[in-house]
């Protein structure tokens, strides 16, 4: 059976504020961390030996997930004082990874996949390497991936600017490796995937192949693909179980907790104080959040450290002009 690894190192600096008190693998969606979800979908296979290396706000993952058995999997941590890039990661925790083959995922990426058929087409193909890929509508967001029409890959393109990219499949973070990868891993150096070992791979010619997942895959690498994963979870494009329950299309922790709050279409955790008259469309309100004043907000991450609204892509924080004209 494989074990799955999950990479839950990175700083998440993309996601500004949001990540300041909160470890990207901890954001929620549908009120539970979004690692949660790839766990889950390590789990549906079969994979409950899985190892997790951590860095920035470590004493929160573990906190959060301990041993693992609460989401039914035996976890296995490693602790990184200085971050070892993604495959360096993997490095370090080579001896636990001892199995026939490794399953990758990345602990910040909202996921419903069902793994079975990636693994079965790495296996059909005798592969050395796999990853999953799925199709973008802009593909200078993202690492994109070419093949043949065997899925061989061919070469990679990084973040293409508009109207120059050759592939719209973008690389999910989603990884099967043999044993043998660790051959290609030094020991003790920062090391990445991307930028090391698969141009290695290809180097060497050896059987790497890219193959579409099938489900829902979003990297919430910025405040607004985090808010849309949430949104996603409302318009049912998501299929986990969540913390909470339905109301009115919104899903919420605790709705006692809201009686007085109008909201549309809202995800809202659980603890939260949010007074009378408050107004809240397409938002999500974290775990513990209190909101000082009745404000009116649209498309906005209500958290215990700030109010941040979003805006495409960013979000800025609710300042006193904001909070004003939202009233």
């Amino acid at each position: 059976m494989p074990k799955g690894m999950i990479l839950a190192a990175g700083r998440g600096v993309r996601l500004g504020q949001l990540t300041v008190a909160v470890p990207k693998p901890l954001l929620p969606v549908a009120n539970r961390p979004v690692m949660a979800q790839g766990l889950r979908c390590l789990r549906q296979v079969g994979i409950t030996e899985v190892c997790v290396n951590v860095s920035y706000r470590a004493t929160q993952i573990l906190d959060t997930f301990g041993d693992g058995s609460a989401n039914d999997v035996h976890l296995h941590w490693s602790i990184e004082d200085d971050p070892r890039g993604t495959a360096g990661g993997m490095k370090g925790m080579q001896d636990c990874l001892a199995a026939d083959r490794v399953v990758v995922i990345a602990g910040d990426a909202m996921l419903d996949v069902d793994l079975e058929p990636l693994l079965a087409a790495h296996i059909a193909h005798g592969a050395f390497a796999t990853l999953g890929t799925t199709p973008v509508a802009n593909p200078s967001l993202y690492g994109v991936v070419v093949t043949d029409p065997d899925g061989r890959i061919i070469r990679f393109q990084e973040k293409p600017a508009p109207g120059t990219e050759i592939s719209r499949q973008a690389n999910t973070g989603i990884y099967i490796f043999e044993q043998e990868i660790f051959d290609l891993i030094p020991s003790g150096e920062f090391f990445d995937f991307a930028l090391n070992v698969f141009p290695e791979i290809l180097r060497r010619q050896l059987p790497f192949f890219a193959f579409p997942v099938q489900g829902y895959w979003t990297d919430i690498g910025n405040p607004g693909d985090y808010l849309r994963a949430n949104m996603d979870f409302l318009d049912n494009r998501i299929r986990i179980h969540g913390c909470g329950e339905w109301v009115d299309g919104s899903f919420l922790a605790t709705p006692e907790d809201v009686d007085d709050v109008q909201y549309t279409h809202c995800v809202i955790g659980e603890g939260v104080s949010l007074p009378n008259g408050c107004s809240l469309t397409n938002c999500v309100v974290w775990p513990g959040t209190t909101v000082p004043e009745p404000y009116c907000l649209t498309d906005a991450i209500l958290t215990p450290h700030g109010i941040f609204l979003v805006e495409g892509k960013s979000a800025r924080e609710l300042s006193e002009i904001d909070a004003v004209a939202s009233r």
